[in-house]
């Protein structure tokens, strides 16, 4: 059996498909995968071996001239497949098997712009995660092929190999915290005010272990921050092995940003400050972590541009203090 499986990006939403694309390859042993990814994306399958990469060339996406094309490329590669399971649910991640001609496409229930009448098994909407909605996709599938238990949360990267990020950590006996101030650029309004993160941060000191977790686009922080609170940076590394660091903490604290996820299928235990986030869409499994949200009655909304951003001013640091029960 062939198997396709979509979701072209963003980085923390085909993380939260792990655990599903992990389930049906535990119940398909001898099934082929194929993964279809971006290409900008295309790293986040090197833990998955069993997983072939398809990958879409963002650019050519990108450009309505190229667009078709490429779809037809990427449709080439798949065609013969014995099913596709779209974890998207855009026009062009279910365009991609129509045009490839394969006869059982399964959707997971979230369609945009016309994407469900490109699928035969569209699951029904459901207001969930999209931990659970894309587990439920699995689960339907694996209950056509009568197989069951498809649909439980396991952190998929808990216990793959990663490479060794060197030495990290120097305390014994306290907890080992990473803090993550950032998001991308586009994310950018779910960021926790930064002075709420340096009070966090001294208000910790003595109690954990701390690390700063900056990537690329807080290089800027890493200028200061470190000195400023007294709390080392992470060295600057690669994805993986970044990875690997975080799995070495016993807890990271994060706004909804691709690391937050990162940590969840790493299996350390995440703390999550919402604002904007919908709590229940971009909720995390049970069991993996805790949102600390307000109740202000704008949240969760898409505004990119608000200004007023009470619902993460109201999060005062000792709030998560003491939501980490460090004594």
């Amino acid at each position: 059996m062939r198997l396709v499986l979509l979701r072209l990006s963003a980085l923390g939403d085909i993380l939260r498909v792990f655990p599903a694309w992990s389930n049906l390859r535990e119940a398909f042993p001898d099934a082929h995968f194929q993964a279809v990814v971006e290409d900008r994306h295309a790293y986040l399958l090197e833990p998955f071996p069993w997983a072939e990469p398809v990958i879409v060339r963002r650019k050519e996406l990108s450009d309505p001239l190229k667009a078709m094309r490429e779809l037809k490329s990427i449709a080439a590669e798949i065609r013969g497949a014995d099913a596709s399971l779209d974890f998207h649910g855009i026009l062009k991640s279910a365009l991609i098997p129509k045009l490839a001609g394969i006869e059982e496409r399964w959707g997971d229930g979230v369609t945009k712009e016309g994407a469900r009448w490109m699928q035969n098994h569209p699951l029904p909407w459901r207001h969930q995660t999209r931990y659970d909605q894309a587990l439920e996709l699995s689960q339907a599938f694996g209950e056509s092929r009568g197989v069951s238990g498809l649909g439980h949360f396991r952190p998929a990267l808990k216990d793959v190999p990663l490479p060794d990020p060197g030495g990290i950590w120097q305390s014994e006996g306290i907890s080992r915290i990473v803090l993550v101030p950032g998001a991308s650029k586009r994310g950018a309004i779910k960021r926790w005010p930064l002075r709420h993160w340096i009070k966090l941060a001294r208000l910790l000191q003595g109690q954990a272990d701390l690390r700063w977790s900056l990537g690329p686009e807080e290089e800027d922080l890493r200028a200061w921050l470190p000195d400023e609170t007294g709390v080392p940076a992470l060295p600057e590394l690669g994805f993986w092995p970044l990875a690997s660091a975080l799995r070495q903490a016993d807890r990271v604290i994060s706004s909804d940003t691709g690391l937050l996820h990162l940590a969840v299928q790493l299996g350390v235990p995440a703390t999550a400050i919402y604002g904007p986030s919908d709590p229940v869409v971009s909720g995390l499994p049970e069991g993996s972590g805790q949102v600390l949200r307000t109740d202000i009655g704008c949240s969760p909304c898409r505004e990119r541009q608000c200004q007023r951003r009470q619902c993460l001013e109201g999060i005062e640091p000792e709030w998560v203090v003491r939501s980490l029960a460090l004594a």
